[in-house]
C-alpha cells in the first residue's frame, strides 16, 4: 500500500515547520499505545478513545471537560483487551477526539475557525464545514470549543504531534501483517450513542458499502453478533470513516472494517461510568474477533 498522503501531509507540515522531523516519537512519549505484536493477520485500532486532556487545553476551552468528553469512544481499549489477548496488535490514541480526530484527513478542517490565513491544501469537507474536521471546532452536542479564533499553527501542530504518528504506526502494523500473511484485516473501533433512527442496534457494521472490505468478513462479523444476541445494522448510520476508507484495499489484500458499538451496553453515558455488562461485550468482542482471525487465516 502506497503511503502517497502522509508523503503530502508532510510537506504541509514542513512548509509550517522547516525542521519537521521524520523520526516519531519515542515509546514513552508517543501520543499512541501498542499492545501485542503480529502474530495474526487481525490488528485493532481505537482512534478515538484517547483520554488525556492537557489542563491548557480544557482552561482555554470555552466548555467544560464533561461536554468536551461526549464524543470520546470511552473505555473502548479496555473493551478491546481480552479480544488482543487472542493474537492481534491493538493501537489506541492517547489523544483525546477533541483535540484532533484521526479518524479525518489531515488537511479536512473548518477554515473559518482560524484567525489568520489558512494553506491552499487545507481541502474542507462538508463534515468539517459542519465543525467536524480533524482538529474540530464544535465538541459533540453543537458546543463550540474555542473562546476565539486560534491560528492554523497550533491546528498543524496537532497534525505534526497527533495525527501523523498515529497514522505512521497504523500504516506499519498493517504493513508488517501483510508482508507476513498476505492479507490483513483492520478492525476499527469505536462507540455510539443509541440511534434510534436506525433501529438502535447495538453494533454497525461499516464497510462502505463493500469497498472497503470483502464481503466474507462482514456477512462474518454480522453472523457471530446476532447468534450472541446483538442487533446488527450493516453501514447505517455509519458506513465508515476517514480510516476506513484510505486503509480498506479488499483488491490488495487490505481490508477495513469499522466497527460501532452501543456506549449504553457498557457505560453510563451521562457520568463516563462503566456498569456490569462491561465484561460481558468485552468477551463478545473477544469472541467476534476470534472467528475473524479464523476467516483470515483461511484465506
Amino acid at each position: 500500500m502506497k503511503n502517497f498522503t502522509h508523503f503530502f501531509v508532510r510537506k504541509g507540515l514542513k512548509s509550517f515547520f522547516p525542521a519537521h522531523s521524520e523520526q516519531f516519537h519515542s515509546e514513552a512519549s508517543a501520543p499512541y499505545g501498542v499492545v501485542g505484536k503480529t502474530v495474526v493477520p487481525v490488528v485493532l485500532a481505537s482512534p478515538h478513545s484517547g483520554r488525556c486532556y492537557s489542563e491548557a487545553f480544557v482552561s482555554n476551552s470555552r466548555q467544560p471537560l464533561s461536554v468536551l468528553r461526549r464524543g470520546e469512544d470511552s473505555y473502548v481499549e479496555e473493551l478491546a483487551a481480552e479480544a488482543q489477548a487472542c493474537g492481534p496488535t491493538l493501537l489506541h490514541a492517547l489523544f483525546p477526539r477533541v483535540f484532533c480526530d484521526a479518524n479525518r484527513a489531515a488537511w479536512d478542517m473548518d477554515p473559518r475557525m482560524f484567525d489568520g490565513p489558512v494553506p491552499a491544501f487545507v481541502k474542507p469537507s462538508e463534515r468539517a464545514f459542519s465543525g467536524l474536521g480533524s482538529v474540530p471546532r464544535i465538541a459533540a452536542g453543537n458546543c463550540n470549543i474555542y473562546r476565539k479564533a486560534i491560528p492554523f499553527e497550533e491546528a498543524a501542530r496537532r497534525i505534526q504531534t497527533c495525527w501523523l504518528p498515529y497514522h505512521h504506526a497504523l500504516y506499519q502494523l498493517l504493513g508488517q501483517a501483510h508482508t507476513r500473511f498476505g492479507i490483513v484485516l483492520l478492525l476499527d473501533l469505536h462507540s455510539m450513542p443509541d440511534a434510534p433512527d436506525a433501529g438502535s442496534p447495538d453494533f454497525v457494521l461499516g464497510d462502505c458499502h463493500g469497498r472497503s472490505c470483502a464481503a466474507r468478513f462482514t456477512d462474518c462479523a454480522e453472523h457471530e453478533l446476532r447468534q450472541a444476541g446483538f442487533r446488527v445494522s450493516r453501514n447505517k448510520p455509519y458506513a465508515g470513516g476517514y480510516i476506513t476508507q484510505h486503509y480498506g484495499r479488499p483488491q490488495n489484500g487490505f481490508h477495513a472494517l469499522q466497527i460501532e458499538m452501543r456506549r449504553s451496553l457498557y457505560m453510563k453515558e451521562a457520568t463516563y461510568e462503566k456498569i456490569e455488562n462491561f465484561s460481558e461485550l468485552s468477551s463478545a468482542l473477544r469472541s467476534l474477533t476470534e472467528v475473524l482471525i479464523k476467516e483470515s487465516l483461511s484465506s
